[in-house]
């Protein structure tokens, strides 16, 4: 198990895609926030931006380990 810079390339773009995705969806709920469903969007906001993290360092973790979380 040495580390693979492709692997590491490969997650980091992956990452990068995921965030994007979410960003966009960020933008649709910072939209609800502007309409008056302050605690909808603002939900909707922190949980996306949870997301980002989570999958950010769940790629991490199998670029160190070599391994994903379901093997």
């Amino acid at each position: 198990m040495g580390f693979d810079p492709k692997q590491a390339f490969e997650a980091a773009k992956d990452v990068a895609a995921h965030a994007v995705e979410k960003a966009g969806d960020i933008v649709e709920d910072a939209g609800k926030v502007v309409r008056g469903d302050i605690a909808g969007g603002v939900g909707a906001i922190v949980a996306d931006s949870t997301e980002i993290a989570t999958h950010a360092v769940d790629k991490a973790k199998e670029v160190i380990t070599g391994k994903k979380d379901d093997e």
